[in-house]
């Protein structure tokens, strides 16, 4: 089932609002060239400036600092998730973000290329983005 949403902003998480901005931002970083580029790059200024333009694109305007923070505050939060949920005998966590960060990041070790995420990540993202309107997905 496939329902539009609406912002939140009465809600932010790390300096963006719940909802539409934080999975169009997960759409882009998920995009095949933007995870070459940030995988190639020790400097990544210019790929979250590319990010910062096609989130304005959106109608989300955000710096490329404010789009380099939210990706280390998602990432972290996957990890933690991902290491808890990895011990046995623990009560498993759940987040909003997990199944499209799993898509992105967990189908591979760190030191691997992420193609191979990337491409289980692809029905998971077409999903959210429909006709330039973003959509949830239950």
């Amino acid at each position: 089932m496939v329902r539009h949403g609406t912002v939140r902003y009465g809600s932010l998480l790390g300096g963006f609002p719940l909802g539409t901005e934080v999975q169009t931002f997960l759409a882009l970083i998920a995009e095949e060239q933007i995870q070459r580029e940030l995988d190639g790059a020790t400097r990544n200024e210019k790929v979250f400036q590319e990010v910062a333009q096609l989130l304005a694109a959106h109608g989300y305007h955000r710096t490329y600092k404010q789009c380099r923070d939210k990706l280390k505050k998602l990432k972290s939060d996957y990890r933690s998730i991902k290491d808890h949920n990895s011990r046995s005998g623990s009560n498993r966590r759940s987040w909003k973000w997990f199944d499209q960060m799993d898509a992105i990041y967990g189908g591979r070790p760190a030191s691997i290329g992420r193609e191979g995420a990337l491409d289980s990540a692809t029905p998971l993202l077409e999903n959210t983005i429909e006709d330039g309107t973003l959509c949830y997905v239950n």
